[in-house]
């Protein structure tokens, strides 16, 4: 690496692979970890409002609030989630790790940026595979914390699945905060966008999702308040987690 490029993406103090290690580090929970949150999720004119409470019991951990026009996409995003043992898992991006291959570090004094070739990891399933292969990503750190702040992961050629779609263009896009109290980055936010077809056909299909009001706590301890006070987030500049 030459020796400008090395002080320029130093972050307080650590040379780029250390600033990138500590930045994964602080994206992986301590195992017992849990989160309460709210959700929006948009698609198109459709809208749906889910809340998750860890310490709730039964049909209360997870509820639909909000329902407004007709979206299969977001119906099949909202069930998926309430059908997860620990829906707040999505929060938290475990694999990340696992998942970055070839990584190229680059960067300025004021932001650095990490590409990277996409990896299968133990939480992909068999859809995933067929988009590994075709699959990169960049990931860059805030300039203010030297956390994770933004994923972005795009396919670079088509895809065609066992189905006969072929999948022309995918893209999805995270953003992440940092909580200086419980010392974790989550996710606040993603956008998953696809297009294709059949027979010659194409249609897109796109999907948001934000997140407020995320609250941490420990596993088993239902008489602690689920207290999170993450510091300011000021995304850097723009930049496959379950």
């Amino acid at each position: 690496m030459p020796a400008w490029l090395f002080f320029a993406v130093l972050w307080a103090g650590l040379p780029p692979e250390q600033a990138l290690e500590r930045a994964i580090d602080a994206a992986e929970p301590p195992p017992a970890l849990r989160a309460a949150f709210n959700a929006t999720l948009t698609s198109g004119n459709a809208t749906r409002m889910i809340q998750f409470d860890p310490y709730a019991e039964g049909v209360h951990r997870f509820k639909l609030t909000y329902y407004h026009g007709a979206n299969e996409e977001l119906d099949a995003v909202v069930k998926g989630w309430m059908e997860e043992t620990d829906p707040d898992s999505r929060l938290f991006a475990e694999d990340l790790r696992a998942s970055i291959s070839d990584a190229r570090i680059a960067g300025a004094p004021e932001s650095m940026a990490v590409s990277f070739r996409h990896r299968m990891s133990m939480n992909d399933g068999p859809i995933d595979e067929q988009f590994s292969a075709r699959m990169s990503g960049l990931l860059q750190l805030d300039r203010n914390n030297g956390h994770v702040s933004r994923i972005q992961y795009q396919i670079d050629s088509p895809v065609k699945l066992d189905n006969g779609t072929t999948v022309e263009e995918y893209r999805q896009s995270y953003n992440f905060a940092y909580s200086e109290r419980w010392g974790v980055t989550f996710v606040i936010g993603y956008d998953l966008m696809a297009r294709g077809g059949r027979w010659g056909l194409s249609e897109e299909r796109a999907v948001k999702v934000v997140l407020t009001d995320v609250a941490f706590g420990f596993a088993g301890d239902n008489k602690q308040g689920l207290q999170s006070k993450p510091a300011p987030y000021t995304p850097g500049p723009t930049a496959i987690l379950r």
